[in-house]
């Protein structure tokens, strides 16, 4: 399982940096289910952005041989079916010599491939962004299931490796041996019967222990797939149960209020978490929008805003940038200059340029900053010269 989050991205960038190979970015939309999925759509659609790949490696004067070192693992992931028949939403592949990793993500890709001097990062920048992608938990207790979830989308991650399966197995008595009476918790010594029960407790007190235990479980493992992640976390289900979970959990960014859910409902459609889980997410993803905007809108024009590609693509560099607001839309190509400390906008790509508003954005995020997507509320009035950036500087 592929969460890609800032520690992926940074993992990308010391790969990038210390490599003198160029670096070949594929995106592309999957399916996850369906005729498509049957049919090879997918796996055509990458077969094709192969294809391209070579012919912009080419462009770049590598050779042959090296080409085909360069696209090997993408090969090797074409061929392999078992791949192509579990699929999300959109496959991105990173590829460089010695080096390939892909993540199946929860959001339409758009289908491109790049082969610049670094991996490109601007298609996936919603989901890393601060109101790009959240988690919900659903804590049911015949199945205990893990979600990634966008504005848009929402997609049940497989973590039945990682915790306990269900909350009906942790109140099963449990198997102690074979001298144990499992109904009435007592064991034998020499033939006789020993009460392992702690004086004054209930049946409903062990229950509850039980349950803590396996919600504990469940935390553990979680925190295993989590580990430094910071997006928000929606617990779903019985109060009491998101209680528990809640006091043990050492994830720093649980949402306070829960998906209330009824136990005796099922399992849950994951239509209808998504649109409960909304309901609590929108309000708080576009609070967190406007009171940032608002920030912005208040020093504008002071020395510490920009909505200079250049300016802001080279504050970036020095870690200046406390708060980032961009607009999707095409690449703006250029170089950073590193001794002077400046960008350069060009009018079209040329050989080691990058796309400055990936390099201001991976920059930012890479250094702690906050990254804004528009895709509704307040980021979305980038200004009316139809400007693609924005840049709250941190001094």
């Amino acid at each position: 399982m592929a969460l890609i989050n800032k520690q992926d991205i940074e993992k990308l960038i010391n790969v990038q940096n210390n490599t003198n190979a160029l670096c070949i970015s594929f995106y592309l939309p999957t399916h996850r289910t369906g005729p498509q999925t049957l049919n090879g759509v997918d796996s055509t659609l990458f077969k094709n952005q192969i294809r391209k790949a070579k012919e912009l490696l080419t462009a770049h004067d590598v050779p042959q041989a090296e080409i085909e070192s360069y696209i090997k693992p993408a090969e090797e992931l074409l061929h392999d079916n078992n791949f192509w028949r579990h699929q999300s939403d959109g496959l991105v592949v990173f590829i460089t010599k010695g080096f390939s990793v892909h993540y199946n993500l929860p959001v339409t890709m758009p289908t491109e491939v790049y082969v610049l001097n670094q991996f490109y990062f601007t298609p996936i920048l919603p989901i890393l962004s601060q109101n790009g992608r959240f988690f919900v938990l659903h804590l049911f207790r015949e199945q205990v299931t893990f979600y990634e979830a966008t504005i848009d989308t929402i997609k049940e991650i497989n973590i039945s490796s990682m915790i306990p399966e269900s909350i009906e197995e942790a109140l099963q008595p449990e198997t102690r041996g074979k001298d144990q009476d499992f109904q009435h918790s007592r064991t034998t010594i020499n033939g006789s019967y020993i009460n392992t029960a702690q004086a004054g407790t209930t049946k409903g007190d062990q229950e509850h222990g039980r349950v803590r235990e396996f919600l504990q479980g469940v935390s553990n493992g979680l925190q295993e797939i989590l580990h430094d992640a910071h997006e928000p976390l929606v617990l779903a289900g019985v109060d009491h149960y998101c209680a528990i979970y809640r006091a043990h959990s050492k994830y720093k960014n649980i949402v306070p209020q829960n998906i209330n859910v009824n136990e005796n409902s099922g399992v849950a459609d994951s239509r209808e978490l998504h649109e409960k889980a909304l309901a609590v997410m929108k309000p708080i993803m576009e609070q967190s929008e406007k009171e940032a905007m608002e920030r912005y809108n208040n020093v504008a024009g002071t020395g510490v805003t920009s909505e200079d590609v250049a300016t802001v693509a080279a504050e970036s560099m020095h870690g200046r940038i406390d708060t980032l607001f961009i607009k999707p839309g095409s690449p703006v190509w250029g170089t950073y200059d590193n001794v002077n400390a400046t960008a350069e906008v060009h009018d079209n790509y040329r050989r080691g340029d990058f796309d400055l508003i990936n390099l201001a954005a991976v920059k930012t995020i890479s250094q702690g900053g906050r990254v804004f997507v528009s895709n509704n509320g307040e980021a979305s009035e980038m200004g009316t010269n139809n400007t693609s950036i924005k840049a709250l500087f941190r001094y």
